[in-house]
């Protein structure tokens, strides 16, 4: 069995490296959290409304998560989908750019791991 620490160790040290060379935006600790709360409902396949969204910690306010959910779009990883039925609803929703981020930090886990 593998040495946890060591593992997890390699893995930040893979993704410090990859985001000093990366095409991708680089993400703020706080925008780093708020991507991983989301996956929780990508990975489910659960739409999630906008409202839902800024809701969905009680460690950061609804103030600054709407913000944060603001800049991420701005960088490409999240998206505004206004529902068919109602304009008055929105949902975030995962862009390629976000699932190419994803891939990729799980490719890194997976290398820190051998």
């Amino acid at each position: 069995m593998s040495d946890f620490k060591s593992v997890y160790q390699r893995f930040i040290s893979l993704e410090i490296a990859a985001e000093k060379s990366s095409d991708f935006p680089m993400l703020e600790p706080v925008e780093k959290r708020i991507l991983s709360l989301l996956i929780t409902y990508w990975l489910n396949n659960k739409p999630l409304t906008v409202v839902e969204a800024i809701h969905m910690s009680s460690e950061i306010s609804t103030s600054t998560m709407f913000r944060y959910l603001k800049k991420l779009r701005k960088k490409g990883y999240v998206e505004s989908i206004i529902d068919e039925l109602d304009n008055r609803v929105k949902y975030v929703s995962p862009t390629k750019q976000a699932d190419q981020y994803l891939s990729k930090m799980g490719k890194l886990m997976a290398k820190a791991s051998l």
